[in-house]
């Protein structure tokens, strides 16, 4: 991988997959509610963080913040 992770937006929230030592990690930030989250989980593959990006976002937006989830349920990824 040339670049430093991968990063994609989903609603008001902003997903970022980095790469910490030998694992990866997978970040939300919430820029309406001015909040940075991590994943409680570390990944061993950046496909398996990503896989966990959109419940991880639908459950912010949802639970934390009582929010209406938007229907899309794809996520389209950019490396950087």
């Amino acid at each position: 991988m040339t670049g430093n992770g991968y990063r994609t937006t989903y609603d008001y929230v902003e997903l970022t997959v980095e790469r910490r030592e030998d694992q990866w990690c997978l970040i939300l930030k919430d820029s309406m509610h001015g909040e940075t989250v991590e994943h409680e989980d570390r990944f061993e593959t950046p496909a398996e963080a990503r896989d966990a990006a959109l419940p991880f976002a639908q459950h912010h937006i949802f639970i934390q913040h009582n929010d209406t989830v938007p229907m899309r349920t794809t996520l389209s990824w950019s490396e950087y």
